[in-house]
């Protein structure tokens, strides 16, 4: 990656639960110009990618729960913040019992629990059962049902831009317009939860869109 920035400006880039910081590996790749690190969260072993917090000034780009997890964990002056199907709070809207019957999954069979997350994501498994971490996972399950972000949203004063599918299964429409509003840039209309994955140059031109990379 070239270290140079258009916007002078670094793009730090947040996964969501049941993800590792590869799954931006395709969306880095429509940003060659660009400054770029990774966050990850734990919740897979093996990349290689990720760095442990958010830098000052960056731009946060944040997929499903790595929304949450940067508002949580804000950097002194954020340049902006990009969510793409991502929420200020998750439980509720979506009811407790769903994430208490998620974690009860993981603690019997934590493979087919993953398994059929990302099914409902709309993506291909994302890691072998070895590289699951159950501990990291279910501590993120516990970050879903507790944490509330809606106070630091409110006080953010840097732009705020959204993206969301309108065949999202884990973060419906309702939801994402409730969160969002006048902040939804873009709605796909394909592309489920995984948008990361499965519209990977939709989601770098609407990167690039917001925050003026191309003039």
């Amino acid at each position: 990656m070239a270290a140079r920035s258009v916007l002078n400006t670094k793009l730090t880039f947040v996964h969501g639960w049941g993800f590792n910081a590869s799954v931006w590996k395709a969306i880095i790749s429509y940003l060659p110009d660009c400054d770029i690190s990774t966050v990850d969260l734990g919740f897979i072993r093996g990349s290689d990618m990720g760095e442990p917090e958010l830098a000052r000034g960056t731009v946060i780009i944040g997929h499903s729960l790595g929304v949450l997890w940067s508002l949580k964990h804000l950097p002194e002056c954020p340049a902006a913040l990009i969510s793409i199907c991502g929420f200020d709070r998750f439980s509720p809207p979506v009811p407790g019992r769903n994430l208490e019957i998620m974690k009860r999954g993981l603690m019997k069979d934590h493979a087919a629990q993953l398994a059929y997350f990302w099914r409902s994501c709309g993506v291909s498994p994302v890691a072998e059962e070895a590289f699951l971490n159950r501990d990291g996972l279910s501590m993120g399950l516990d970050w879903l049902a507790q944490w509330d972000g809606r106070h630091e949203l409110s006080e953010l004063s840097c732009p705020v831009h959204a993206l969301a599918a309108i065949d999202d299964e884990i973060v419906p429409e309702e939801m994402s317009r409730d969160t969002w509003g006048r902040n939804i840039s873009a709605w796909s209309d394909g592309g489920g939860h995984g948008l990361p994955v499965t519209r990977p140059r939709w989601c770098a031109q609407q990167i690039r869109r917001v925050l003026k990379l191309d003039g």
